[in-house]
Order: structure tokens, then C-alpha cells, then sequence
């Protein structure tokens, strides 16, 4: 349910063209767009009642005509507990693939700032929590019915499913939920989660040391640890002091900073953490040496917890990503991933890979630049034809 909602800014069909001028015909925008900032009623990580704010991008213009699909999106990790995707696309002047690849093509955009970031009252963010993902997203779709209403948006009733990084979990985790108990409420067309770590525990396993098999991951002990502090916050089982896990001077930091007042580039480039060559430096030995090896290791077992795998995918499904990303390796969580759908009788799911396929092109900053570049692949080459 909606509590508040606001247009905020909105962009002409011109001024959105203005921020892709080197790109082809096939990508110049249709649309104009407004950006509706919300916040409204989900549910926290038990079910007890709890406010988020999420966005709404919607697309309109004589060259726009409806009725359009909504597109439920998962957006990335944010550390920053105030950030709020409506006002964020407004300080980029619009500069942001949801407005200029997805909304400016007719899609209505709906998106969640989750739970404890934002505008949420939530004490936490429960970071790559499944089912408080899914639920922020779905309240998010069920709250943007009433401001799309209002605004007179002619909608086609398709819903798809998107979503980068922990959004692509999110996207995923999402999709799960409406297949097992919604599927009646929604007629979700289309599913293209990208960069995700569908299969989070082996995602964590692979990289705990800070590097992989693709190379070195320099986001390991930021993602690491906002992993570490929001499984503790909402199962209670990794400690009862962060000492016990992290090593000083950064033991009583580390709360304060998942979220806190830092975003996750001033965090990478800051110096409240140290860098990836110092991880041994920065855990205690004790909890560095027992989680890849102890199944039982309680961060091990919230992330086993929040796995995407066991399950049977029924809607067309489309992985995308990068086999050059040492964040979250492609090819690994889409191999285990289909495999396990497969073992379950699930043949929706494909996979595109827009990596080089050359190891020198290995790096984490793939993994952000997999964002944009996906999100244009699965566009043409899936949902434009699920509309």
C-alpha cells in the first residue's frame, strides 16, 4: 500500500536522446519519463509490519503510445542508508540505464530502496535475504499499481523481472516467490536477472580469500562483511561481539558503516577499510580458517539460506553477465544454477555471456560495466519480444 508519492522530475523524450547521442537508432529513446518517488507498507524479515521507498519510471509521449509492461527491477548494493533511487536518478540528471534504456523505451519501472535503506524505517538492511528481497520488490509492484492508476498509465498487465548484482538475486528471488503463490496476482512474462549470485554460499566460498577463479575480487571484504553484519542482524547467530569475527582497529567500526554514511565507492576508495591484500589482517584467524572449510559455520549456513537453486523455474528466464567479472563470477553461479534447475525439470533458462572470453580482461570493474551492457542485451534480445 502507498503511503506518499511524488513526481519529482521528469525528462523529455529530446533530453534523454541528449544522453545517447553515440548510439545507434535502435537505442534513441521513445519516450518521455517521469520519476515518481513512493513510499509505502512491506513486511520486515519475520513478517512484521515495515515502510520502504522504492521509484517508479513512467513512460509516456506521442511517440510512446501504451499500453506498456512493468518491469520489477533489483538494484545493486547501496551502503549508503539514506540513498534513495528516485533522488539519485534526479542528481544524474536522468543519466541512469532505468531511465534511458528501459522507461524511455516503455517500460514502467518499478524499483525498491529495500528494506532499512532510504526512506524504510527498518533498523537494518538485510542484505542478500531472500525473502525480504522478494517482498520489498513485490509490495514495491503492488504499491505502484495505485500511483500508476493516478497518472492514468495504460498498462499492457505483463510484469517481467530484472535486476543487477544483489539485484539480480533480488530479480530471481522474486521471480521464486510469484511462481510458488502469486502467480494468480501477476502474469509475469519474462525474468532477466544479471550479475547475481544465485548461488550465494559458493559465490562467498570461491572468494573469501579475495581472489577466485576469474581473478581478484577488490569489493570481496566490503561485500564480505555488509554479508556477515546483515546475516547477523537478522538470524543472530555469527556473534555476540563483531570481535569475535572482525580483528581491530575495525571490529567496532564495521556495524556502523552496513549501512552507514558512505557509499559503497567512498568505502573502496576510503581508508575505513583495508584493502583486499590485508583480508587475513582483518579477520580473526579463527573465523578466516573455519568458514570455507566448516559446512557448519553459521555465516555458511544463513548463506546456504538465501541460495537461489532449489527450484524449478517456469517463466522464460534469462541469465546475463560477464565471464570476465571477478565480483561475481558469470560462469560458475549460471553453470551450478541451471544445473540445479535442469535436475528439477526446469528448461526455461538460458544464458547470455558478453565477456571477451580472454583472462586479461578479468577485473571487478567488469562486474559494474555488466550492468548497462546487459541490460541493452536482454532488452533486444529477449524482452522486447515477451511485450
Amino acid at each position: 500500500m502507498v503511503i506518499n508519492r511524488k513526481i519529482i522530475g521528469s525528462y523529455t523524450q529530446r533530453q534523454i536522446a541528449a544522453l545517447l547521442t553515440d548510439e545507434p537508432p535502435s537505442e534513441q529513446p521513445k519516450c518521455n519519463v517521469r520519476v515518481v518517488e513512493m513510499t509505502y507498507t512491506t513486511v520486515g524479515v519475520v513478517g512484521e509490519p515495515a515502510r520502504a521507498s522504492g521509484v517508479v519510471l513512467v513512460p509516456d509521449g506521442p511517440q510512446c503510445p501504451g499500453p506498456y509492461p512493468v518491469l520489477g527491477w533489483g538494484s545493486a548494493t547501496e551502503t549508503l542508508r539514506s540513498a534513495e533511487q528516485a533522488k539519485g536518478i534526479i542528481s544524474a540528471n536522468g543519466d541512469d540505464p532505468l531511465v534511458t534504456r528501459l522507461a524511455s523505451q516503455g517500460y514502467v519501472v518499478v524499483s525498491t530502496d529495500y528494506l532499512g535503506l532510504g526512506g524504510s524505517n527498518y533498523p537494518y538492511h538485510p542484505y542478500l535475504h531472500a525473502n525480504s528481497e522478494a517482498s520489498a520488490l513485490i509490495d514495491a509492484l503492488r504499491a505502484s499499481r495505485t500511483v500508476l492508476q493516478h497518472l492514468n498509465t495504460p498498462l499492457s498487465n505483463k510484469l517481467m523481472l530484472s535486476g543487477f548484482s544483489q539485484g539480480g538475486h533480488t530479480a530471481m528471488a522474486t521471480q521464486r516467490e510469484i511462481e510458488a503463490h502469486l502467480s494468480n496476482e501477476f502474469s509475469l512474462v519474462a525474468s532477466a536477472p544479471i550479475s547475481g549470485p544465485y548461488a550465494l554460499s559458493q559465490t562467498f566460498l570461491d572468494t573469501w580469500t579475495g581472489r577466485n577463479e576469474v581473478g581478484e575480487n577488490n569489493f570481496a571484504i566490503i561485500l564480505g562483511t555488509y554479508a556477515i553484519v546483515g546475516m547477523q542482524r537478522t538470524y543472530r547467530n555469527i556473534y555476540s561481539d563483531p570481535s569475535q569475527v572482525f580483528q581491530d582497529p575495525w571490529a567496532n567500526q564495521v556495524e556502523a558503516l552496513f549501512p552507514g554514511k558512505k557509499d559503497t565507492t567512498d568505502l573502496f576508495l576510503g581508508d575505513d577499510l583495508p584493502a583486499i591484500d590485508q583480508i587475513k589482517e582483518y579477520f580473526q584467524p579463527g573465523f578466516y580458517s573455519d568458514f570455507p572449510k566448516n559446512r557448519k559455520n553459521p555465516f555458511f549456513v544463513d548463506l546456504v539460506r538465501n541460495d537461489l537453486l532449489n527450484w524449478a523455474p517456469r517463466t522464460p528466464t534469462l541469465l546475463c553477465g560477464s565471464d570476465n567479472d571477478t565480483v561475481v563470477p558469470f560462469l560458475k553461479n549460471t553453470n551450478l544454477a541451471i544445473a540445479s534447475f535442469k535436475k528439477r525439470g526446469s528448461r526455461q533458462v538460458s544464458v547470455v555471456d558478453i565477456g571477451t572470453g580472454n583472462r586479461k580482461d578479468n577485473s571487478a570493474l567488469t562486474h559494474l560495466s555488466s550492468e548497462e551492457l546487459c541490460i541493452v542485451k536482454v532488452r533486444n534480445e529477449f524482452l522486447e519480444k515477451k511485450r
